[in-house]
């Protein structure tokens, strides 16, 4: 055991009450070729008290999962997992109610990344303030380069804070969001979905990486309300030498990241026949995250640093 106590945050006065009593939560995990970072990633999951099972979605249709450590490991884990096999490797299957799933929240993180449970279980509690919004823990920001009179794409939002335009989204690594919102994709008479979706697997042009900002642009204009953000922690990656991914790609070469999602705002604005990003206006609400002294600042760092040594060694 690690730190079993949330990490602190402050509402608005308005939110001081929690709008639904929710006691778990689900957590979904698209893969896709990552069997050991997917491994790793639901092994430390399952120190999170409040987390009731995991969902896998298995987009991976040319390796069974039987050719995998999936089933042995499937024995030792104290929680029980569901193993989604996809028809095809269809990123926004994580947009969607899985009708697995047992709760009215469900946390989507990557295969390849992992959060301290501590501040997982604040994001839970953060949800249940906003359970009709989609609450991430890490945002960024879409701006008007007035020099340039182009969208950019903004890794700190507090970049764009002085743009005479910006927009907020959420990122699709790690979020909350309650079965509402889930089912949106799926109910959903609205004919762009299916626009978004073969445009995410056109084979000409790779796009699987903008699926969150499509997923973000989707939510907003079925009129859901804008998202919440936390802010003030750190991320960490797990995986083996050699691992490619989004992740990656981002830490590697940040630049041609930024460029990378550039173009997806371009192209899925052309999509929705926007001249503006269709996303909130405006930074997001963010609810910062605090730790309640150094010495716990210092031992969650320590932590990590061990946690993700271990599971590389897996």
């Amino acid at each position: 055991n690690y730190m079993r106590s949330p990490l602190k945050f402050k509402l608005p006065r308005e939110e001081t009450f929690p709008k639904i009593d929710s006691e778990t939560y689900t957590v979904q995990i698209m893969t896709y070729r990552r069997p050991t970072t997917l491994i790793q990633t639901i092994t430390y999951l399952m120190q999170a008290p409040s987390m009731e099972k995991v969902i896998v979605i298995w987009n991976d249709v040319d390796t069974p999962v039987a050719d995998t450590d999936l089933p042995r490991v499937l024995q030792a884990w104290p929680k029980p997992v569901d193993i989604v096999v996809s028809r095809r490797n269809d990123v926004t299957a994580r947009w969607k109610w899985n009708q697995r799933c047992t709760t009215e929240a469900v946390f989507n993180i990557d295969d390849d990344a992992y959060i301290n449970v501590d501040a997982i279980e604040s994001a839970f509690k953060v949800w249940k303030h906003y359970p009709d919004r989609l609450v991430g823990l890490y945002n960024r920001a879409i701006f008007l380069d007035e020099a340039t009179n182009s969208w950019e794409y903004a890794l700190r939002p507090t970049k764009a804070k002085h743009a005479t335009k910006v927009f907020g989204m959420v990122i699709g690594k790690t979020w909350f969001a309650g079965k509402t919102i889930m089912k949106a994709a799926l109910e959903s008479g609205n004919p762009r979905y299916k626009q978004l979706q073969n445009f995410l697997h056109d084979p000409d042009h790779e796009r699987k990486g903008c699926d969150d900002i499509a997923w973000n642009m989707f939510l907003h204009s079925e009129g859901f309300p804008k998202p919440v953000s936390l802010t003030g922690l750190p991320v960490f990656g797990v995986g083996q030498p050699g691992v490619t991914g989004y992740n990656v790609s981002s830490d590697q070469d940040a630049k041609g990241w930024l460029q990378y999602r550039k173009r997806c705002v371009d192209e899925l604005m052309a999509i929705f026949g926007a001249t503006e990003p269709p996303l909130p206006e405006g930074l997001l609400h963010t609810v910062p995250l605090k730790f309640p002294s150094v010495k716990y600042w210092l031992r969650y760092h320590r932590d990590m640093r061990l946690v993700k040594q271990l599971l590389n060694t897996m």
